[in-house]
């Protein structure tokens, strides 16, 4: 697997302090209005490891929710609509909601799982990527809470994939272009790659 990444772009050691920095950053802004708690709203599968983290970070009282979206099928590295796999498992009405994903890229996730909140009637909506591409990010798509912003490149690893390989990797790497070149035009597995890596 090693040889299928070309270098790291960010080292675990790196990523497991942003985290604890984030937490403190969550916990801060929602200790105002913690009444009756949060509830973690997670974009599946990419976003797992990160949430797992996350959370360990937060001394705050929480409810999960989980939801399933994917934009591709199998190896494909071109995004399509988005579309629920599963749907939300628990009601976010009334709460205030923290929604979790891997990368903001073309926005495409956060923006049809913000809405399907919204309409679910949560109170608030805030918004917690690890990674985010400015470059390609779509000004209509904010996040409240930023990892890292990182490099027009396709990564893998700490829960992100390719053809849903890669995930168990550490660190945040940049994944070899003639691993996912001679599969151009298949299915896909997570909303990051387009034109060439539209994540």
């Amino acid at each position: 697997m090693d040889a299928d990444i070309i270098r790291i772009l960010i080292p675990r050691e790196e990523i497991a302090r942003r985290v604890r920095e984030l937490g403190e950053q969550i916990a801060c802004t929602y200790e105002r209005e913690n009444d009756a708690g949060i509830t973690v709203v997670t974009i599946l599968s990419g976003a797992l490891i990160f949430v797992a983290d996350l959370m360990r970070q937060l001394p705050l009282k929480m409810k999960v929710g989980l939801i399933m979206v994917s934009s591709y099928a199998g190896p494909r590295t071109s995004p399509g609509e988005p579309k629920v796999i599963h749907g939300l498992n628990t009601d976010v009405a009334g709460r205030h909601v923290l929604l979790v994903d891997d990368i903001l890229d073309t926005g495409g996730t956060l923006r049809m799982v913000r809405r399907r909140l919204e309409e679910a009637g949560a109170r608030s909506i805030r918004t917690c990527v690890l990674l985010r591409k400015p470059a390609k990010a779509p000004p209509d798509v904010q996040a409240d809470f930023i990892g890292f912003d990182i490099e027009d490149a396709f990564v893998v690893g700490y829960g992100l994939d390719f053809d849903d390989q890669y995930r168990n990797l550490p660190d945040i790497a940049v994944l070899r272009e003639e691993i996912y070149a001679r599969r151009r035009g298949g299915g896909g597995g997570n909303d990051r790659f387009a034109s060439p890596n539209d994540q």
